[in-house]
């Protein structure tokens, strides 16, 4: 037994330079330098460990913030676009269809992709089976909670979406003033998420046609839900991101906070001095034996189509979102807890550790299980601005009670959606079904 395993381990040792040299193919091209827009912090660790491996290719990394206005105008201009380019999944297709990005099946198939990060991030870096770049980070969907509020007021930690409309309503009694939970008015990324993470979705894209049923059974019954909580006054939809929601999680006003895995940077920089309170958990599901889970944001990276040297920024991309010494530096340097690569899972052990914002609750492990509940994928739909936009102004008319019901929403978005998709040229839109 002692020599088979000795045999085994030798096999396994030498294999792994094999399979390394499948995924990180060598450059072929002269020694160039490739540019790369990206707002996430710290991209510049990862780039030093990829330029020893691959010292032709220099990476010069431009921080602008979030850059899609400035993307736009350079697509629009025909030129200007950096080689790679960050976009967050759900306005990718937008741009693939905008022709921004070109494909990099030749350096990086379809096989190896799902080998790497799974068959799921094909929907979001993919378009008609040709694949444009590779997912960063994750998004999956984490209930953040404040531990000091659950302990002072006595509220338990939700394992199913009746047992959280229990502990909201439990929450609101004890604590008036205080909020359990605060959706946002707009955001459609919230919403669509909320429904991905009850098993279904709202559009698609497939063979050349795209897909609008916002009101299919289990998105209605999502809606119903939470429309439920703000008709009784249990909750309330707030405003997101500005300086009045963050003070609400820096000072204990706001208990729960439903959002992606990358929340844990954001809490960690926007809300200090709550440092200790926090702690984290995979979402409610309305089935604990089956859970499974959907995605508020994350962002890729994109071969843009004015890359002069796509070789190289494939390469590049790929390397970045999936080797192990370039996760390693995303989670230390860039604060992001958990990235898409099956890889990630080589590292998981060194980089799950305590974490004192978190009350020295070791988040890592947590919101690995919570991103390996995702099953499912779509496609977003190309109008996102448009989306978003629309959701902002059918919750606002909801707040200033223009809207009765807040489910009523939900078929005068759709509509608004489907009337957008045809005025921007969308004729192939196959209403009231999704695809398999």
């Amino acid at each position: 037994m002692k020599r088979f395993f000795v045999l085994l381990l030798a096999v396994l040792v030498l294999s792994v330079p094999a399979l390394a040299a499948d995924y990180y193919p060598e450059y072929t091209g002269p020694e160039t330098t490739i540019t790369m827009w990206a707002w996430t912090s710290n991209e510049n660790y990862s780039i030093e460990e990829f330029e020893k491996v691959y010292p032709n290719i220099k990476v010069i990394w431009e921080d602008f913030g979030v850059h899609y206005e400035k993307a736009q105008t350079a697509l629009a201009a025909g030129s200007g676009l950096p080689d790679v380019l960050m976009v967050e999944y759900s306005f990718a297709p937008e741009y693939m269809d905008l022709g921004a990005f070109q494909p990099i099946n030749k350096w990086l198939d379809e096989e190896t992709f799902v080998e790497l990060y799974g068959e799921e991030a094909l929907g979001w870096c993919s378009l008609d089976g040709e694949i444009y770049g590779t997912p960063q980070d994750s998004g999956a969907i984490a209930l953040f909670y404040r531990q000091d509020l659950f302990d002072k007021y006595g509220i338990e930690v939700p394992e199913t979406w009746e047992d959280f409309a229990v502990q909201a309503r439990k929450f609101k009694e004890a604590a008036p003033e205080l909020l359990f939970n605060g959706p946002p008015i707009g955001y459609a990324l919230w919403w669509v998420g909320m429904v991905w993470q009850a098993g279904a979705k709202m559009f698609d894209y497939h063979d050349g046609n795209w897909y609008i049923h916002f009101t299919n059974p289990t998105a209605e019954a999502v809606f119903e839900f939470w429309g439920e909580l703000f008709d009784e006054g249990i909750i309330e939809p707030v405003m997101w991101w500005n300086a009045d929601w963050y003070n609400s999680l820096n000072e204990g006003t706001t208990a729960t906070v439903l959002n992606g895995a990358w929340f844990a940077e954001w809490l960690r920089y926007n809300a200090p001095d709550s440092e200790g309170q926090w702690r984290v958990m995979a979402p409610p599901n309305n089935d604990p034996s089956k859970p499974h889970n959907g995605m508020l944001g994350g962002s890729g990276f994109y071969v843009t189509a004015h890359s002069q040297n796509p070789e190289a920024a494939a390469i590049f991309v790929n390397w970045l979102n999936s080797h192990p010494d370039s996760l390693r530096c995303l989670n230390q340097y860039s604060n992001l807890p958990i990235m898409v690569s099956t890889r990630y899972a080589e590292i998981l052990d060194e980089v799950a550790v305590e974490d004192d914002f978190f009350g020295g609750q070791v988040i890592v492990e947590t919101l690995w299980d919570a991103h390996n509940r995702i099953d499912t994928t779509f496609v977003g739909l190309p109008i996102w601005s448009n989306l978003d936009s629309s959701l902002s102004l059918l919750i606002q008319d909801y707040v200033d009670g223009k809207i009765e019901r807040f489910a009523d929403i939900l078929p005068l978005w759709e509509q608004e959606v489907i009337d957008t998709m045809k005025e921007f040229g969308y004729f192939n839109v196959i209403i009231g079904e999704l695809p398999e």
